[in-house]
């Protein structure tokens, strides 16, 4: 839940989303009891979960600070102690309560070295906090925050699975630290093949995992086998980033992205019209999403009508249907891979140069070489 994002949780065409992870940095327990008090009949219909975001204690905390759980020694503790995060995670126990969530993640930290060590940690959190949270009839997600970078290791998978399956718990909460800025696609095809096979592991083995700050990329992670995905309007909540608290903008001003579901990409607006008029997107098959439909009215009346909100509702109608879809059928996800790969093709015969460079598509192969590799 991103700032100012309560009002997308009734809408009817969002509703195959199963739950809300709340955000103590962008509103206090005073507006979220509010809030929740808000949703009537549809509290009893999601999955409410508390993320501490307690991973970057020097970051800009927001109104993290008015949450009782946060801990005035944050910046002088050792963070090495689990018994400190115990104690802080009992506070967060009773928040949870208070504010009538279903569920917390565990607290955990950025830490200096993603080692054995580091997920011991976290696992041994979890577990001393378990009994604690079911007390309270509050169920504890492990949060496990997994550097991709080192992910390129052949057995870091296996490594770090054998690790975080000795909690105690049913879900987790795995989140993929990346260095890339918000907009851009990971290329690296052995650590995304080490990313689905660590999915794959954790489920094997018995843990449902959610996968956290989910974008484009959801299409792996969905084909992997993840429980459920997490995303959110704003590209700060689509990848998990040292500068995440960060929105996409244009000399201060947020920009409007159409999602294309052809090139498995974002457009900025000058580009949707190139390809609009060299008919390198199919009209039909965008208008199947309501607001991609809205977008091409207010694109074809040359009205300059603001639609960025219509473009935070496209993304989000696009993510719970490809997430649906591939739930249904993981063969999916190669299917759109590879189609988007020959339209990407078709683009670069047209000899179109599309105005942002960022847009290359240059993503992709490496993505269905990550998931060919992962089978092997």
């Amino acid at each position: 839940m991103g700032h100012d994002s309560w009002n997308l949780i009734d809408r009817p065409e969002l509703q195959k989303y199963r739950g809300i992870i709340l955000s103590p940095v962008n509103n206090s327990p005073v507006e979220i009891l509010d809030r929740l008090g808000q949703l009537g009949f549809t509290r009893n219909m999601i999955d409410i979960i508390l993320d501490p975001q307690l991973y970057k204690p020097r970051s800009d905390r927001g109104k993290l600070a008015t949450w009782p759980y946060f801990p005035g020694d944050l910046d002088s503790a050792d963070l090495t102690k689990v018994a400190w995060w115990v104690q802080r995670g009992e506070a967060l126990v009773k928040c949870a309560n208070e504010i009538g969530a279903t569920a917390i993640c565990s607290p955990a930290m950025l830490p200096r070295v993603y080692d054995d060590a580091y997920y011991s940690q976290i696992v041994d959190i979890t577990n001393q906090l378990q009994p604690i949270a079911l007390e309270s009839k509050i169920e504890i997600i492990l949060t496990a925050i997994v550097d991709l970078k080192a992910l390129a290791d052949k057995n870091s998978s296996h490594r770090i699975a054998t690790v975080l399956t000795r909690t105690k718990v049913a879900r987790a909460y795995l989140i993929f630290l990346d260095d890339l800025k918000p907009r851009q696609q990971r290329t690296d095809h052995e650590s995304l093949a080490n990313a689905i096979k660590l999915i794959r592991l954790l489920e094997q083995a018995g843990t449902k995992v959610i996968i956290g700050f989910s974008g484009l990329d959801g299409i792996l992670w969905k084909h992997a086998g993840a429980t459920d995905l997490a995303t959110g309007k704003f590209f700060n909540l689509r990848r998990f980033v040292p500068g995440r608290w960060d929105d996409a903008a244009d000399g201060g001003k947020v920009v409007p992205y159409w999602t294309d579901d052809g090139l498995i990409t974002w457009l900025r607006e000058p580009d949707v019209q190139l390809l609009l008029n060299a008919k390198l997107i199919d009209r039909q098959a965008a208008s199947h999403n309501p607001h991609s439909a809205e977008i091409l009215q207010i694109l074809d009346s040359k009205s300059g009508t603001p639609w960025v909100a219509i473009g935070w509702r496209q993304y989000l109608y696009w993510f719970q249907e490809i997430e649906q879809s591939i739930g249904q059928d993981p063969s999916y996800a190669l299917e759109l891979l590879r189609s988007a790969d020959r339209k990407w093709g078709e683009i670069e015969k047209s000899e179109i140069q599309l105005y942002d460079r960022l847009n290359t598509g240059e993503w992709i192969r490496p993505w269905i070489n990550a998931i060919v590799e992962a089978s092997r």
